[in-house]
């Protein structure tokens, strides 16, 4: 057995004794190896289904930071530990996530039971990171029992949250324009409960348009979000908040809906780590290639057009697939 076999087998026996580091260590492999993701899969997979999986999503501004900091401190006065995973906007050099979030969450990271991780979205269209379900996975095998996520204040593209949470909470501000803005992203079509955070600044007429808004929509599950008013730097109407998510999951599971999301998430993941394999793959494929060279020559000299030589590329790759 090779020494780096080893010491992924000594990480997950640690991560399994509840080390901190371990599980720090093994999210950073988990996160730019997805090689050694299977391997560390194979092993702490079976330890997970447990833990409940919240969205927080919403427009840049609204607090969302400091609401997960406050719902947090919430769960733990509760007797629940919490793994946070923030999905911060990636730095264009690096790669890297901003760790402003973090910062924002200071006062909860002295909790051993609260774990945070920032994860950079590298261009992620939806708002998350591809490694986010993954790194969900693993504070679920560890052992936490709720697991928040926030997603990259990006306001329409948010979207992607449906695929991972089993509660979504949209996060709106006063004086934002928000309503109208969630009805045009779809909002309100995937959101489980509607907060208005800020709600000291006239949040009461933001509530009345969201009730209004939601009249318009019917729901398959027999769930209408609650409209909640929150002001998170205060502590202002979170147990409620949590008293939803509760009543929520309480729904779905008894309603059928939280398996069926569930066995949704995991599909989706599935086939997007096929897809990741497939690119890899054919990158790999092109690389070695020697024909790609004599195909841009016929292409440049018009003898060949771009689809056509494509085409020829693809062939033996389809063949192999096929097989």
């Amino acid at each position: 057995m090779r020494r780096e076999d080893n010491n992924i087998a000594e990480l997950v026996a640690k991560f399994l004794e509840k080390d901190r580091m371990a599980l720090a260590k093994i999210i950073t492999i988990v996160e730019n190896d997805p090689g050694k993701a299977k391997e560390i899969f194979d092993t702490l997979y079976k330890n997970t289904g447990h833990a409940y999986i919240v969205g927080v999503t919403g427009s840049p501004g609204a607090g969302k930071s400091t609401l997960i900091c406050k719902l947090a401190q919430e769960m733990r006065n509760r007797g629940k530990t919490v793994g946070i995973i923030s999905v911060d906007p990636s730095s264009p050099f690096s790669g890297g996530a901003f760790l402003g979030d973090r910062v924002r969450m200071r006062e909860i990271t002295s909790d051993p039971e609260i774990f945070i991780r920032s994860v950079a979205s590298r261009g992620a269209v939806g708002g998350l990171s591809k490694a986010t379900y993954d790194i969900a996975v693993l504070f679920d095998a560890y052992g936490k029992d709720y697991i928040i996520i926030e997603t990259v204040g990006a306001g329409q593209a948010e979207v992607d949250v449906i695929k991972i949470a089993d509660t979504i909470i949209c996060v709106f501000m006063p004086g934002a324009g928000d309503s109208i803005q969630a009805q045009k992203a779809g909002i309100m079509e995937i959101g489980d409960i509607m907060v208005v955070n800020k709600a000291d600044l006239d949040g009461d007429k933001l509530a009345l348009q969201l009730e209004m808004a939601l009249d318009s929509y019917t729901r398959q599950t027999g769930w209408r979000p609650p409209v909640l008013t929150t002001i998170a730097t205060d502590g202002v109407g979170i147990g409620e908040l949590l008293d939803a998510i509760e009543r929520h999951r309480k729904h779905i599971e008894l309603s059928g809906v939280l398996e069926e999301r569930r066995r949704n998430h995991i599909e989706k993941r599935i086939k997007d780590i096929v897809e990741s394999l497939v690119q890899e793959y054919v990158y790999n494929y092109l690389n070695k290639d020697k024909g790609i060279e004599e195909l841009v020559n016929r292409v440049y000299s018009r003898e060949e057009n771009i689809y056509s030589a494509a085409s020829k590329l693809l062939e033996p790759i389809i063949k192999k697939f096929e097989g």
